[in-house]
């Protein structure tokens, strides 16, 4: 019965608050500003995607709701990501003490889905992640978002060491891409 309810929370119930969130506390009228980063996250997700077919870091198991990992993936990056960016951008505090709460409330936020979905299967990992190493790309992942709203390239930029990083601590095996 908790497998049921948590696969319906994490794949149906929560993309659909996310979507009201945003339309209530979010620039909504405003999205084109955000949209940028909006495909940068994206983008970054789909690349990752693409990057570990073969070597997966993790996986979004079969569920109630989704049959498979694709399609899980496509509901989190085209569904859940664009109102997420919405409205962590778009209510981003001027003074930073507020910044590092808003910041920290993000991700924790990602970081509980994620512990519902490893406790009920939902999520697996693999080739050495485990729940402390998304934690820390939470981390990583929020200030980045912001980073890439004020000055993109910079972000960009600072995509190149952490994706390095990843590469060589998690052993990708670039033998074995297509």
């Amino acid at each position: 019965m908790g497998y049921i309810l948590s696969s319906i929370f994490l794949q149906v119930i929560q993309p659909i608050i996310f979507i009201i969130s945003a339309f209530f506390w979010s620039d909504w009228r405003n999205w084109k500003q955000y949209y940028p980063t909006i495909l940068f996250m994206i983008c970054l997700n789909l690349f990752s995607s693409i990057l570990m077919y073969n070597h997966s870091l993790w996986r979004f198991e079969e569920s109630f709701v989704l049959p498979n990992h694709t399609l899980t993936e496509f509901l989190i990056v085209f569904v859940m990501f664009p109102p997420v960016v919405l409205i962590f951008l778009s209510n981003y505090p001027k003074k930073w003490i507020v910044q590092i709460v808003h910041m920290t409330f993000w991700v924790f936020m990602f970081s509980l889905t994620e512990f519902i979905a490893i406790q009920f299967g939902l999520t697996t990992y693999h080739n050495g992640w485990n729940f402390f190493w998304s934690v820390l790309f939470n981390c990583v992942m929020f200030p980045i978002l912001r980073l890439h709203h004020s000055r993109p390239l910079w972000a960009w930029l600072l995509g190149i060491p952490i994706t390095t990083f990843i590469l060589l601590y998690f052993n990708f095996p670039f033998e074995n891409m297509k």
